[in-house]
């Protein structure tokens, strides 16, 4: 795996709210890749830790309110994909912080789940919302 996530045009859903905040989603995981890595202060590593996964759960219901008022027909799926995806994350960072993985096992688990679904499942709403107003106000 990379040690950094470097933008891709296949990352792009077509969704403006949605990639602007996988964008943001791949700065934190690179900030924190680099910060955990070089940083030996665990009060700070624990909140770049605690920022990730509190984005990951506000991108999530983000993401799943779109679903939703674009009635996508994959919307429970992609729901239960992220709830694992929450639950795997934040048992990942309790076995950093009991010393029981290393950073790069964590970082290693983003930034490969955050290109595969990504690729493999965000951007098959774009596909469907393709021409639909994508704002939640009508």
């Amino acid at each position: 795996m990379p040690n950094k996530i470097i933008w891709k045009q296949e990352y792009n859903t077509g969704i403006e709210d949605i990639d602007v905040q996988h964008q943001y989603f791949a700065m934190l995981i690179n900030r924190l890749s680099v910060g955990l890595v070089k940083s030996k202060d665990e009060f700070y590593n624990g909140r770049l830790l605690d920022e990730l996964s509190r984005y990951a759960s506000f991108h999530f219901v983000s993401e799943e309110n779109i679903m939703i008022h674009n009635k996508y027909p994959f919307f429970k799926e992609h729901r239960e994909l992220h709830l694992e995806l929450i639950n795997e994350l934040n048992e990942k960072i309790n076995l950093f912080r009991m010393a029981r993985t290393t950073i790069e096992t964590v970082i290693n688990f983003l930034m490969k789940w955050f290109i595969q679904h990504t690729v493999k499942f965000d951007r098959k709403i774009g596909q469907y919302c393709e021409g639909v107003d994508h704002t939640h106000v009508k």
